[in-house]
């Protein structure tokens, strides 16, 4: 019937309590306990009972010298005990107790008592010895399959803990996570530290109950340096005594260093009764490393996750504070945006902007409180104007050195390297903290960038201004050049006006009529150069306008055929049947019109057709002659300034160039366009549009 029981159950405890009614029975005994020693201490706890009439015993008792015997290995038969004997139960006169050897150990006690004296002979002690080999064989298998349980359980805490951490981002979500899931699968108290300065601080905790023992907020280094610096776990007894009761208080546990990319960074103890963490010492190092191990992956990927993150919002940042500076065209608006960046970059209170004047470095703008002291902190001489020290650099993009010290940085802006004296700087970002330590790394990488984009501002600005005034001394040229150009051939107009009114005379009195034609063909040549001068004055000027009229462009172009053809046979002029309105300056597109039909008169000897249609919505001005032409590769520099065809030049027929550019000037004013279709020897036909006037 025992080994029947035995079969039963795989739970050491179920096993125990299974037999002893069935033993007590089979011996006649009025009661059968089992007892399994606490530790390594001298009182056992009782695991499993059964008592004639239901009397139990107490739950713990004192081991005395024969029990203690019992849990050495030894059996005992005592036919009569002392009178109070609290371990073998009230009234018991006489016991018989035998160990369970388990794996070598003997961890529990089987103990018969009887309340009359009874004797038991060596057939049932024999007989004992084989429920005592048969129940240890029993324990052990159910030992290993409570190992096996436990290694499949922790496996199982290891996959939960992996699949948890690898769907978290942040570093003290990794942690919160992991001391949730740790606490809540094993189940025991765990928390989880981080290195600041010296000091492990706590950065998450879990505890099993409201009321449970809470771990210290912050503990030192130094008595840790030993333990931090392993790479095993080690068990709370091991700890010194002020750090033990910091993290564990009266209970034992673990505590498991943790490093990242070989340096040590922080720590996670686990704390917890003896039973939920009573593991060998093997199995128990191996799980919390795995464990650790685990977690320094997480916190690997969280810092690489949040590094990136941070870095995205400070070139984010920096991006914005470069459209900032391209947004700005004067200093003191700029250096008062950069000091609030620069502030909100590395959480800073102050930060102000110097720029050096005649005789001492004055502040372009200022964001915060405290300036000044800061500026005396670090010992800042505003009237001393700074050089660099050896042979200056030309290149105004090196990122300046910084200075920092505890609480403030320092950020060279600029530098004169025309100045012979030296390298001298001529500004300064300065940014000063209530925190008496240094910035960090990272800040002060991002103060230098920063520095870079402002130093960089202020070039741009001395450069703007050197523009600005070059700009405005090339506007005052060329307004003056444009005002003595349309002086030059306003006044040069008048006296060939009069000499081409004495030159009439003279034809009229009988002079000889070559010289005088000769002089009014030159001063005729002069009069137009000086009406081509004025136009183009005007032209370039930024006043030039057009005063439009509605007009028959009929009427129109028959008038300055006649007036630039002076009657010539050569000239025919072809229109159509209905008239055609359009809105045009007259004053300006004669202009147009006569040089047309002139540089066709000049450059042919032959039949000069001018046409004028209406083609859709524009009308067409087409001038044809039979003359010289031009060469095709030269047609497209034709309407530029001083553009000239290479085969008149050949010829020696004088012109001067400017008088298509400016006919394509006032075309295009006009909304309209001129083209040319031309082949050398055989003639050119020029043809300009306009647009039609709307009814």
């Amino acid at each position: 019937m025992v080994n029947e029981r035995l079969h039963k159950s795989l739970d050491r405890r179920e096993v125990l309590a299974g037999i002893v009614e069935g033993v007590r029975g089979a011996f006649g005994a009025d009661r059968c306990i089992v007892y399994e020693r606490a530790g390594a201490g001298t009182r056992a706890q009782v695991v499993a009972q059964a008592a004639r009439g239901g009397t139990p015993v107490a739950s713990a008792i004192e081991l005395d010298g024969d029990l203690r015997k019992v849990f050495g290995g030894l059996t005992l038969r005592r036919e009569r005990l002392p009178a109070r004997a609290a371990a073998y139960g009230e009234g018991a006169r006489s016991a018989v107790a035998i160990p369970f050897i388990v794996d070598g150990r003997v961890e529990d006690a089987m103990l018969l008592s009887f309340n009359e004296p009874h004797s038991l002979d060596d057939a049932d002690v024999s007989v004992l010895g084989v429920l005592a080999f048969h129940v240890g064989l029993a324990l052990s298998n159910t030992r290993l399959y409570e190992r096996e349980r436990a290694r499949r359980r922790q496996a199982e805490t290891l996959e939960r803990v992996v699949r948890i951490l690898r769907d978290t981002q942040y570093v003290d979500e990794v942690l919160l996570v992991f001391v949730v899931t740790v606490s809540h699968e094993l189940p025991v108290d765990c928390v989880a530290y981080a290195l600041e300065d010296g000091v492990l601080e706590r950065r998450a905790v879990r505890a099993r109950e409201a009321s449970s023992f809470m771990p210290d907020n912050t503990l030192p280094r130094e008595p840790l340096e030993a333990f931090l610096g392993l790479d095993e776990p080690s068990d709370a007894e091991l700890l010194p005594e002020p750090a033990r009761r910091a993290l564990f208080g009266d209970a034992g546990g673990v505590l498991v260093p943790l490093r990242l990319e070989g340096r040590l960074w922080g720590a996670f103890a686990v704390r917890g009764s003896d039973e939920s963490i009573d593991w060998p010492p093997v199995e128990r190092s191996t799980f919390f490393r795995t464990l650790g191990s685990h977690l320094e992956i997480a916190l690997t990927n969280a810092h690489a996750y949040e590094r990136e993150l941070r870095r995205a919002q400070e070139r984010e940042t920096l991006a914005e504070a470069a459209r900032t500076i391209l947004s700005h065209t004067s200093l003191q608006p700029l250096a008062e945006v950069m000091c609030r960046f620069a502030a909100a970059l590395v959480h800073a209170e102050r930060t102000c902007v110097l720029r050096w004047t005649d005789d001492r470095y004055e502040k372009v703008a200022a964001y915060g409180d405290g300036i000044d002291e800061t500026l005396a902190a670090c010992g800042f001489d505003l009237t001393l104007r700074a050089q660099r020290g050896g042979a200056a650099v030309t290149d105004e993009r090196r990122v300046q050195r910084l200075i920092d010290g505890p609480g403030f940085v320092v950020i060279p802006l600029s530098r004169t390297a025309s100045d012979i004296s030296g390298d001298t700087i001529d500004a300064f970002l300065v940014v000063g903290s209530n925190r008496a330590v240094r910035f960090a790394r990272d800040d002060l990488r991002l103060l230098q960038e920063l520095g870079a984009l402002l130093a960089l501002a202020l070039r741009n600005f001395e450069l703007y201004e050197a523009m600005q005034r070059a700009n405005g001394a090339l506007q005052e040229s060329n307004e003056f050049k444009d005002d003595l150009l349309a002086m030059l051939a306003h006044d040069f107009k008048g006296p060939l006006t009069v000499i081409l009114g004495y030159c009439e005379l003279l034809m009229e009195n009988g002079t000889p009529v070559a010289e005088v034609d000769t002089i009014f063909a030159q001063t005729n040549r002069l009069v137009r150069l000086s009406e081509d001068a004025l136009v183009l004055a005007q032209t370039q000027s930024e006043g030039f306008s057009l005063a439009r009229a509605r007009i028959d462009l009929c009427a129109f172009v028959t008038q300055c055929v006649s007036t630039a053809s002076r009657g010539n046979p050569r000239v025919t002029l072809e229109l159509p049947p209905d008239p055609i309105s359009v809105d045009l300056d007259a004053n300006r597109f004669r202009h147009v019109l006569d040089n047309l039909v002139g540089n066709a008169l000049k450059y042919s000897e032959g039949p000069v057709h001018i046409a004028l249609r209406s083609v859709g919505e524009q009308a067409e001005i087409e001038v044809q002659d039979r003359g010289i032409g031009i060469p095709q590769e030269e047609l497209p520099a034709l309407f530029t300034r001083f553009g000239r065809a290479s085969n008149a030049r050949r010829r020696g027929i004088a012109g001067s160039g400017v008088g298509l550019y400016i006919s394509k000037k006032i075309v295009d004013a006009h909304r309209g366009g001129v083209s040319v279709r031309s082949i050398e020897h055989e003639g050119s036909t020029f043809t300009v549009t306009l647009p039609l006037a709307k009814a």
